[in-house]
């Protein structure tokens, strides 16, 4: 039994960005899910603590309350009060942020959550406050940053994917259909939720576009994390430009790499090469002409 506490423990502090995340969100979901039970035993009051957790957790949509919980736009994307909301947001999580990390790097999956969290719940926050038929309320799950993470998660947007393992179809059609299924859903019960989704889709495809340039936003963000976690100062490799997070050092020189005509047999191929590189070693082992190449066909 302790060792299995042990690994626990493990897993919850030094495990990868995604094993965290799943247990961060857990961690938050047991606490308060024994905390109402208690409660609610003792004092008779089952509607105690969804209030307290509503105030300090959940993200207003009134900006006023906003200005007072500013926390609530990063604490709300790991709060879930119904078992069902946990359970369906985490098992998406789980797989799509596995296919994320095996190509892009777990850094690059935290950083989506994060960013796709914090920008579905800043349209939440916009479009409730200037649409008539929305009312004020406030917003919890992780959707928003799991939505991001499945939007980021192919390098090429004609990559095939099967659905129910019988009907196979483009990543894109599937992204936008996704999409498509929020926007009818803009006014339905759940309008915060499809909001958010949206939210974390629009960050994503920013996301992968600005990382297509060679601007990574992982990197603003672990220099926060740096900062929060002591004031480590990120470290810089001598007579480069750039940070490094081990990770690749990135520049912003505007040079762009030859660019591969695609269509042929030879770079189907090269293509199904860097493909397999990066299941071996990671998105971050390819050269830069590598990386080109790849979206090259991407846009194909």
């Amino acid at each position: 039994m302790s060792d299995f506490f042990t690994r626990v423990k493990h897993d919850a502090f030094k495990g990868d960005y995604l094993t965290r995340l799943l247990y961060l969100n857990i961690a938050v979901f047991l606490a308060f899910s024994l905390t109402n039970a208690f409660t609610s035993l003792f004092t008779g009051n089952f509607g105690l603590i969804p209030r307290i957790g509503d105030d300090l957790l959940a993200l207003p949509s009134n900006p006023l309350k906003f200005a007072l919980r500013p926390w609530t736009i990063l604490t709300y994307m790991f709060t879930h009060f119904g078992f069902r909301h946990i359970l369906f947001n985490m098992i998406i999580l789980y797989f799509s942020g596995k296919m994320l990390m095996e190509y892009l790097g777990e850094r690059r999956m935290l950083s989506l959550y994060i960013y796709g969290g914090i920008g579905g719940g800043v349209l939440y926050i916009i479009l409730y406050n200037i649409s008539p038929i929305l009312t004020s309320g406030s917003m919890v799950g992780a959707s928003a940053g799991v939505i991001a993470i499945l939007g980021g998660r192919p390098i090429i947007p004609n990559m095939p994917v099967r659905l129910w393992g019988i009907f196979e179809v483009k990543y894109w059609m599937l992204a936008a259909g996704l999409v498509l299924l929020d926007v009818l859903n803009l006014t339905s019960e759940n309008a915060g939720g499809h909001i958010a989704h949206l939210g974390g889709a629009i960050v994503a495809f920013f996301f992968i576009r600005s990382m297509r340039a060679g601007n990574e936003w992982n990197v603003y963000l672990f220099q926060v994390i740096d900062f929060v976690r002591g004031g480590l100062q990120p470290q810089q490799r001598k007579g480069k430009k750039g940070f490094s997070f081990g990770e690749r050092n990135y520049k912003n020189s505007g040079q762009k790499a030859s660019s591969p005509k695609a269509g042929s047999a030879d770079d189907t191929a090269r293509m199904n090469e860097i493909l397999e590189k990066i299941k071996a070693t990671g998105y971050d082992s390819l050269s830069k002409e590598e990386k080109a190449f790849l979206f090259k066909i991407s846009k194909d």
